[in-house]
């Protein structure tokens, strides 16, 4: 790698001195440690590391320290769990010292508490499920309503039909009919035929002739 930078850095300076520039900078990266990412080597792989031996003076002094520590923690320890215990004592104090008597009528004041809590709700859950039958029962006379209209109207479209149909069999051609149906046909003919012109005008008939303005 040191070879190819010689090179590399020959190279580039030659080039800086053929073009005349000085604005030339080579900087190279070496790392100080191997990255995290690669094994142990080879050498190192069955290598087992040396402890290092301790003194007697400053085993002594690493004891002492830790003894220390310990104490200081375990008195910490018994402070917090005293300030604990006296804290519950005080928040608990009034239900410590109640009688058997005084327990027994606080039971019943939380019982007839509970049932006027409950009384009170069973009353509002009538009112509101009274009011609930109320709008369910005038949703459904609305929805009755609206059928009976819409029934009505369909039976008034039906009969208007039904009376047109009436109206219309009178022309009807029938057996009885059939020859002077022919016969009328025959006499009155009828041209169906239209055109339109330019002007957007219609002319009926196929043998009519358009006017001339």
């Amino acid at each position: 790698m040191l070879r190819a930078g010689c090179q590399l850095f020959n190279q580039s300076a030659v080039a800086a001195v053929k073009t005349g520039s000085n604005n030339f900078a080579l900087e190279f990266v070496r790392r100080r440690r191997k990255p995290r990412w690669l094994p142990v080597a080879k050498s190192k792989l069955f290598r087992v590391p040396e402890r290092k031996k301790q003194s007697e003076e400053e085993r002594t002094e690493l004891m002492r320290l830790h003894n220390h520590y310990k104490t200081q923690l375990r008195s910490v320890r018994q402070f917090l769990r005293e300030e604990v215990v006296r804290q519950q004592e005080t928040s608990t104090a009034d239900h410590i010292v109640l009688t058997p008597e005084q327990e027994e009528a606080e039971f019943q004041r939380c019982v007839e508490v509970n049932a006027a809590w409950n009384a009170k709700i069973a009353k509002e859950r009538e009112v509101r499920l009274a009011k609930e039958r109320e709008e369910k029962v005038a949703y459904v006379q609305e929805r009755l309503e609206a059928g009976k209209l819409r029934e009505e109207e369909r039976r008034e479209r039906a009969d208007e039909r039904v009376r047109y149909e009436i109206e219309q069999s009178k022309s009807f051609i029938t057996r009885e009919n059939l020859d002077e149906a022919i016969e009328t046909a025959l006499a009155n003919p009828v041209d169906h035929n239209f055109a339109i012109d330019l002007a957007g005008n219609m002319i009926k008939g196929r043998n009519t002739q358009p006017q001339s303005n």
